[in-house]
Parts: C-alpha cells; structure tokens; sequence
C-alpha cells in the first residue's frame, strides 16, 4: 500500500496522499519512513512548522538516516534557522558522503552569510558527487552572479533552468541573471515558469516587479513592491525597488530614504547601499556618499561590488589616487579576478598612466566589457600591431556595445579607423571614420557667401571710426578650421606666463561674437552702440577675475566675417592669429580625428565645401584685422624654432615659452596622434577625389 500512496505523492494528488499517510500512521505511528514522507508532503502544502515536526520525529527515530536529516536541513533552511540547516546538512553529510545535496545545502548557507568562497567550494563537491546536482550548479550560478561575472551566471543558470524547468526557486535564478544580462524576453518567460508552479512566490513577484521597472512600467512595478511591503515579504529589497523608482524620476532624496530603509532591514544589501550611496552624490552630498561606502566596505570586506561603487564614486569626484588605491585593495582580495583588473585598467587609462593600463588590460583580456578591448587595441596599435587592434576592435560584442555611452561607440570607430590606415586599408578606413562621425549629433554653422557687394559694405563698416575710448584687455583672437590643428597652438600659448586661452565658447555663446549672426551689426554703429558691445564683450572676463596683467587669448570656434567690422571697432588693438594647414591634410585630420570644437563631419564632399566657405570668411577676418599665419606642423615639431620665433613677435614676446601643455598636444589618449603627417591625405586621393577636388575649385 505505501507505494501506492507514494505514487499519489508524485503524480501530485497531494490530498489523497496525505490521508494515505495518515491511514498508515493509524496502524504503525512510529515509521519513521512514512513520517518522514509525510513531513515532506505538509512541507510541500505549504506547513512548514507541521511538516518539521514530523521529519524531526522521523530523525529521532532513525538518527543514522542521511535522507532524514538531509530534508531537516531543507526545512530549517526554509525558516532562515542557519545553524540548524547547518547541524542537520553537516550530520547527513557525515553519514552519507556522497550525498551530493547536502553539500549544496552547505553551499546556500555559506552564502547566505556571505562566505562567497565557502559556498564555492561546497557546491563544487556536491558536482563532483553528481553532475546534475541542480542546486550546485544554480549556487555556482549564484556565485559567479556575486562576484560580477554576469556571462558565467547567465551559463550556469541557463544550464539549471533546463534540468528543473518546473522549479520555482531556480527558475526565478535563471530569471535573475537574465535581468542582469538585460533579456528581458527570457527573464519574463522564466517567471512565467516559476509563478505559475508558486503563484504567491516573493521572489517572483518581486523580479516581477523589477522587470516592470525594466521596461518602464513603473506604476505596475511600485503596485507589487507595495503589496510585497504589505505582506512583509522581501521587505528590503522591495524598499530597494521603490528607491529603484525614485531615482528613475530623479527623485534622489526619496530613492535615498527607499535605500536606506531597506539597508535598515537588510544590512548586507550591498546593490542598495551603492545605490544609496549614488543617490546622495546626486543629491549634492558627494562626501557623504563616499563615507557611506567606506563605511559599508568596512563592515562588509567581502561585498566586491561595494569596492567597485566607492571606486566609480571617487573617479566621478576627480579623486582619482583614491580611487585607484580602493582598486588596488580589490586586487589584493580578489587576486584573480578579471573585472576587477578590467576596472583598475581603465581607472590606469583615466588617469594617465597608459602603459600600466595596457598591461594590466592584457592580464584581464578575458573581461568582456567593449572598453578593455579598446584600450587592448590601441596598446596594439601602438606596438605597431593594427591587425590585432582591428580583431580586437571587430570582436567586440554589439550587444555589449550597444549599451555604452555614443562617445564609446564612436571611440571604437575611429580606433578602427587607425588600424586600417595603419594596414593602407584606405577605403575601410574612410568607412570607419565616417561611422564615428555619424554619431555626432551637432551641424555645422551656417557661414553665407558674401558677394562683391556684400564685402564693400563690410568694408565701408570696418574703415569707420574705433571705440574712442576702449576699456580692458586687447584680445588675441585664435581661428582654426576642422583639422588645422588649432588646439595644438591653444595649449601652446595656454604655456606662456600671464597669457590666459578663453575657451568657454565651445559650451556658452556669452557676446556678439559666437551667438547666432545679428543683423545688427550690419548696421552703422556710433559710439555709444560701440560701448556696450565692448562691455558685452568684457564681461566674461570680468567675471573670470583674471589680473590686470593677464594678456587674453579668445579661441573662437567658427569666425563669421560678417562680426569683424564690429568686433574691429568696438575692440581696437586686437589682433588675429589663423591656424591652417594644407586644406587636403586638414579635410582628412577633421575626417579622422574629429574637431575639437565637436561640429561632425556630414560627409567629406559637403566638409570640404564648408572648408572652403570657411577659409573665405577667414581670409575676410585677416583683411580686417592684423593677422598671422601659422602651420602647427612646422609651430610645434622639434620645438619650433623660426615658426616660434616669429609668431613670439607678433605678439610682441622675445620668445615663446615650451612648456607641458605645448609638449603634450601632439599625442591624444594613451599617446596616439591627433593628427596625421604632412601630406598622408595623398593616400586618399582615389577615396575622397570628389571633396579633394571641390577643396581645389
């Protein structure tokens, strides 16, 4: 008769085994078998205290069972008993050493206390015991998802979702860390799974909600994390979810009050206390966001990702020897750990120490993330590899690259761009450098053609009477096109003691000089209208306090020739320097490297055009204004020498001092180039023949 109930047992038909049980109990109240099954079965409806009760009698009467105690654990496990879950696993272990899930059971209680390593080992025993052992291979999953590896969790839980399709627990694992790796089709069907055999299990419900959050239902979302707060299941990270919200509005005192509540139930939730932490730097609070962290490190040594927030939080805050320091620490702990050297790589590369970067990038070459195997790129690139640089570059995951900031994108194009010019690629060269331009939402100023009438009139306003009385520094104004090179010659004169470079034109249109034309200007201007042009113009520097003494250089993104007459009058003495190169070079530098000033390349045919149109309003300015002309190439290689000397005189220095921003302008990040040699545009005749040709006309 017992295997007929046990056969009721399995199909399901829970109520009719359980009369079974208790029918056979009735005759013979001491089989520790049946009371153990039977305790297994109130368990399974749901009466966890009841069913303990009897699986406690059952051990009681057979204590050399293994089974018996193994299912004790289970249960005590179930009520958070730890170091009941631990005596009961630890003596079923005993008893039977190949009991492989008694080692898994040790496992999730050594996580559950946070001991990372302890579970990895006991679950990788229980796997040595039994391949399949679903529960070891769901804490190895669990592991690797709290060390960070995302890619290993995803592999392992995959891998136990399909041996228990039908168990809650692991299949809202599963669903886990396919929300951490952002499928989130996957993740819903896999709490499909697990509501559906446990309709009222928290977890679920509470990755439910998550996944709400996710795809931007937040009301659905804060409705379950409500209910979940209710019932006083998952009470802290359902606070955390409300947090979650709160910050998706930008709500970061409320989402730092969310996280801390839920860190006032659950201490060792390390992903609130770095969100906490975040909200409080958004907030304003950034040192106190920062001593949070310490604090929480503190308390938990072992919280791996709580290292990686304090060390994100003292980059944001330019603090970066701290940062570097909290790296290093990490390293010491998790000595072989591949995202942490990713992250101290890069933390090397923000702060300068490029070949330190590298090497330690190669070391962590098996991280995923798209900015190590740039970085590894261009450590080939500059060992004179460009083919390994592209299959570094080409093997990154678009996935991956897909949720990284433009500015990362657009990085991996032009890094690519490098490497095919570096192999005489040309054609993919051009591509590339097209794809990171592309990317750049800015246009390009509107800079007219002005006709033969137009420039008499600009010429009739610039010969009338200057400023009477003129107040405050005489400017050097700085002009460059796209590629010319400009900002090498800014980081120059940026050297010389007293001079200050103005460059908040890039972000800020504060006078008449860089805001959209005024037709205005064009009118005639007395003495009074010249005035306050000159106080708009003042202004800033004002602002700004500079000394008395500080000789100003205005670095101007795009002059307007139709702003000189005024800018002439109203600033008397000021002068112009024009940086310009070879116009092929300058078309394929701003092609390649960009443009300091950020206005994107449309295409090299429609660039080359507004080169030349450029190039005309540049050469009206000089008319205007006393002028000179340099070529960075032949201003900043080797030093200088003649080309210095006379740009030294046109400002009216002996000579021009040769300092660390001058030496630093010819190598971009991590000592690449900002620009190409003198004449390689000849390379690219055949690929950019139609806007080298309209560069000529």
């Amino acid at each position: 008769m017992l295997e007929d109930v046990i056969q009721l047992h399995r199909s399901g038909r829970l109520e009719e085994a359980e009369r079974g049980y208790r029918e056979l109990l009735e005759a013979h109240p001491d089989d520790a078998g049946v009371l153990h099954l039977l305790g297994v079965l109130r368990g399974q409806r749901g009466d966890v205290a009841g069913g303990l009760e009897l699986v406690a009698r059952a051990g009681a009467l057979e204590p050399e069972n293994a089974t018996c105690q193994y299912t004790l654990g289970e249960m005590y496990l179930a009520q958070r008993r730890l170091e009941e879950a631990e005596r009961a696993y630890d003596k079923a272990r005993v008893l039977n050493p190949n009991l492989a899930a008694a080692h898994a059971g040790l496992g999730q209680i050594a996580f559950l206390r946070g001991d990372i390593d302890a579970a990895e080992s006991h679950f990788k025993v229980a796997l040595r015991a039994d391949e399949n052992d679903v529960q070891a291979v769901t804490g190895l999953g669990n592991v690797a998802r709290a060390r960070g590896d995302a890619a290993r969790a995803a592999q392992l839980l995959t891998q136990a979702a399909e041996l228990a399709p039908n168990d809650p627990m692991i299949q809202t694992s599963y669903a886990q860390a396919m929300l951490d790796q952002g499928m989130l089709d996957f993740a819903a069907r896999a709490l499909d799974n697990a509501l559906a055999a446990k309709p009222d299990y928290p977890l679920a419900l509470l990755l439910r909600a998550d996944l709400h959050a996710r795809k931007g239902d937040l009301a659905a979302a804060q409705s379950i994390y409500m209910a979940l707060l209710a019932r006083g299941e998952q009470v802290a990270r359902a606070h955390a979810g409300l947090g979650d919200i709160a910050r998706a509005q930008a709500q970061h005192d409320v989402a730092g009050i969310e996280y801390a509540a839920a860190l006032q139930v659950q201490p060792g939730l390390h992903y609130a206390a770095i969100r906490r932490a975040d909200a409080l730097s958004r907030s304003g609070h950034v040192d106190a966001a920062i001593e949070a962290m310490r604090a929480h490190i503190a308390a938990y040594p072992d919280a791996m990702r709580a290292y990686t927030g304090l060390a994100s939080l003292l980059s944001q805050s330019r603090r970066h020897d701290e940062a570097l320091a909290v790296w290093e620490a990490a390293a010491a702990r998790w000595p072989e750990d591949a995202n942490l050297k990713a992250l101290h790589a890069l933390e090397l590369d923000r702060v300068g120490r490029a070949a330190e970067a590298v090497a330690l990038a190669e070391v962590a070459a098996d991280s995923p993330r798209p900015a190590l195997a740039m970085l590894r790129a261009r450590g080939a690139l500059l060992a004179g590899d460009p083919a390994a640089a592209v299959q570094r570059l080409q093997g990154i995951d678009p996935q991956l690259l897909a949720d990284t900031p433009v500015r990362l994108q657009r990085r991996r194009q032009r890094l690519l761009g490098l490497a095919f010019d570096a192999l005489e690629q040309w054609p993919d060269a051009v591509s590339a450098f097209m794809q990171a331009q592309q990317m750049a939402a800015s246009r390009l100023p509107d800079l007219p053609a002005l006709d033969a009438d137009a420039r008499a009139a600009l010429q009739q306003l610039a010969d009338a009477p200057a400023l009477a009385e003129p107040r405050g520094a005489v400017p050097v104004f700085l002009c460059g096109l796209p590629g010319s090179g400009v900002g090498q010659v800014a980081a120059l004169l940026a050297d010389q003691p007293d001079w200050f470079v103005r460059r908040e034109r890039f972000g800020a249109m504060p006078d008449f000089i860089n805001a959209p034309f005024d037709p205005e200007l064009l009118q005639p201007h007395d003495q009074a209208a010249l005035a306050l042009l000159a106080r708009r113009y003042q202004r800033p520097l004002e602002r700004a306090q500079l000394p008395a003494t500080t000789r100003v250089v205005d670095w101007i993104p795009v002059l307007d020739a139709r702003v000189v007459p005024a800018l002439k009058r109203s600033l008397p003495g000021a002068r112009l320097v024009v940086v310009a190169r070879e116009p092929r070079d300058m078309l394929l530098d701003w092609l390649a490297f960009g443009w300091s000033e950020g206005f994107a390349l449309p295409d090299p045919l429609t660039g080359a055009r507004w080169l030349r149109q450029a190039a005309e309003h540049l050469k009206l300015a000089a008319r205007w204004l006393p002028a000179f002309h340099t070529d960075p190439d032949a201003l900043l290689a080797n030093g200088g020498g003649a080309a210095r000397r006379q740009l030294a005189g046109f400002l009216d220095l002996e000579d021009l001092a040769w300092g660390s921003l001058a030496r630093g302008a010819r190598k971009g990040r991590g000592g690449l180039p900002v620009s190409f040699a003198p004449g390689h545009a000849e390379h690219y005749r055949e690929w950019l023949s139609e806007a080298f040709a309209a560069l000529e006309a």
